[in-house]
């Protein structure tokens, strides 16, 4: 399923049209980003967690010339589902 599959599933299921959704359904997501980038995490109870993690600096491999690298730290975007998701 990707995005407009989605979009047209809850347009039918809400009477709206996938027009609407697909604007509402773009506000939810930017909105989680946002506070994800502010405040580190966001909880939706029964549903999962989203949160910025920081990986760490770490050894690599080049796969060209097969010299050691340094990876440097990143920031990542993590979902965590709740135990009650499966």
């Amino acid at each position: 399923m990707n995005k407009n599959d989605l979009i047209a599933r809850i347009a039918k299921e809400t009477n709206l049209t996938q027009k609407r959704v697909g604007e509402i359904l773009d506000a939810i997501l930017n909105s989680i980003v946002e506070v994800v980038k502010e405040e580190g995490s966001i909880t939706f109870t029964n549903f999962g967690k989203f949160e910025k993690r920081v990986r760490k600096e770490r050894k690599g491999v080049n796969p060209k010339t097969g010299d050691l690298i340094l990876i440097p730290p990143k920031e990542v975007f993590v979902f965590k589902p709740s135990k009650n998701i499966f």
